[in-house]
């Protein structure tokens, strides 16, 4: 594998949409959402998806036109997230950007020998005396005249504009450009010409160009590797030849359908997919790619997939394919040993002396499992109380004294105490010994709220999708004893018996 020039982990970038009175942001829109590319030196990466996906923002976000939101960016190895704003300039030379309109990006005030040598003087990348010799080969190298030096760009085509946006990016000698939809507002002919017209400064100069486009035929003719994003996030990515040869994905299936093929006699099993893309400020929980999918699963609603490699350099995330992930593993388990918890005798009779305002208003209790990175975090509410003598048992503190570090550090935590009601008690599971533990809590928690497995009182026990917006990628079990509703109908005609028979008297 070739040296990286770029990689990014993790990446986010998330507007904030809504804030209270108190100006705390409510809501946000995210752009790009747990993103992880690379870019090798020489070579070029496709990025792909339909308009609105967050291709543009991921660009931006990469040179820091955009402050990121989270994640890591690595420039040649160093980590350029956080890096000052003097620091960056110094890197701005090396980062470029072909901008995607060609008519909105260039200066109509400026002729064209200051729009490109403005940033070349400004960098010093050539002594005064050579500026303008210098500017003359780069306009030439990029296939316009000398005498163009001193024109403005409301004289030209838009295939002169762009060539005049490529020769401002590539004038300051750059490793690493990103080309964002350069060839969209352009005809067929002049489209050709760009592209030729890049891959032979690549070719040259070795460049590193990163290609956003959504024309398909035109990332397969130009890219090495290819990113196929939706809704924010990168669902499959991968050597183009691999990626346009075995698509994976459903998503990348129904886009590559859309390609027309130039045979009469080829006939095209196009994939219409349904409905409009999501709302980046409200996306789907689990998959993103759920509500429009063919072959969706109920997994896909509940837990977001993670991004495999299933052939070498072929990286895709789908639960159409094996994900062989403990976290995920782990979350199946505690799910499926939630079932079977059953009303206790003294939780029924605790129901039935309730007064009616309460049991109209009981509300049934909620177990939550969302799976956040490599871990699954669960969510019960009970009281400080009930955990004490649990978390004896795994104190860190005894355990390292007896030297047994396999059971350490395994602890349940009160998240916000009050002394008279029950909050949530958080437990965070990564490992076999925390999911034995696990259970053993479930099932301390669930007592002491009145749920056990050898008793006999009939409940309604249902999992939704997460209902933590921060949180997507997981479930809550709602479980609630029948004699509530029994209860309640029971009074409900008790009462009605009784104005009836007043009624009659009357």
């Amino acid at each position: 594998m070739a040296k990286k020039i770029l990689e990014v982990k993790n990446l986010k970038k998330y507007f904030p949409l809504q804030t209270n009175f108190f100006g705390k942001t409510q809501s946000w829109v995210r752009a790009v959402d747990d993103v992880s590319i690379y870019i090798e030196e020489g070579k070029t990466l496709g990025i792909v998806g339909e308009s609105g996906c967050g291709k543009t923002t991921l660009g931006r976000t990469i040179l820091r036109l955009h402050e990121p939101t989270d994640g890591k960016i690595f420039f040649e190895g160093e980590d350029i997230t956080h890096i000052s704003k003097k620091e960056l300039r110094k890197l701005r030379p090396q980062m470029q950007i072909i901008f995607q309109d060609p008519f909105s990006s260039l200066s109509p005030r400026m002729p064209v020998g200051e729009i490109i040598g403005e940033a070349v003087r400004f960098h010093k990348i050539v002594p005064k005396e050579e500026h303008k010799d210098y500017i003359f080969d780069v306009i030439r190298k990029c296939g316009l005249q000398t005498h163009y030096y001193e024109r403005y760009p409301h004289e030209f085509s838009g295939g002169q504009r762009q060539r005049i946006c490529i020769a401002r990016a590539l004038a300051l000698n750059p490793r690493l450009v990103i080309c964002d939809e350069p060839v969209s507002a352009l005809d067929v002919s002049i489209q050709a010409q760009i592209i030729n017209l890049l891959k032979d400064l690549q070719k040259d100069f070795g460049f590193s160009y990163m290609f956003i486009s959504h024309d398909l035929s035109v990332v397969e003719h130009i890219s090495d590797n290819v990113g196929v994003m939706y809704l924010g996030s990168v669902v499959e990515s991968g050597p183009k030849e691999k990626i346009f040869a075995n698509p994976m994905h459903p998503y990348t299936k129904a886009l590559f359908s859309a390609v027309p093929v130039p045979d009469p006699n080829v006939k095209m099993n196009r994939i219409i997919l349904k409905g409009d893309i999501p709302s980046p400020a409200h996306p789907p929980k689990g998959c993103k790619f759920h509500t429009r999918c063919k072959e969706c699963m109920d997994i896909c609603k509940e837990i977001t997939p993670f991004f495999n490699e299933y052939e070498p350099g072929h990286f895709c995330a789908c639960h159409l394919y094996a994900q062989n992930h403990q976290a995920i593993n782990n979350y199946m388990i505690l799910k499926e040993y939630l079932k079977g918890y059953f009303a206790t005798p003294e939780k029924i009779e605790q129901i039935k002396a309730l007064s009616d305002r309460k049991l109209v208003s009981y509300d049934s209790l909620a177990v939550k499992l969302f799976i956040i990175g490599d871990n699954v975090e669960m969510y019960i509410k009970g009281k400080g109380k009930d955990i004490i003598d649990f978390n004896k048992k795994y104190s860190p503190a005894e355990d390292a004294e007896e030297g047994n570090e396999e059971i350490a550090n395994i602890r349940a935590e009160i998240v916000g105490e009050r002394k008279l009601s029950r909050v949530p008690i958080k437990f965070t599971i990564d490992d076999e010994n925390k999911l034995h533990a696990a259970k053993e809590l479930i099932d301390l928690l669930m007592n002491a709220n009145g749920f056990s497995k050898s008793a006999n009182g009939e409940v309604t026990c249902t999992f939704t999708s997460s209902d933590d917006n921060e949180r997507r990628s997981g479930s809550v079990m709602s479980i609630k004893p029948l004699i509530v509703d029994f209860e309640l109908k029971a009074r409900k005609e008790a009462k009605e018996a009784a104005e009836a028979l007043k009624n009659k008297k009357d």
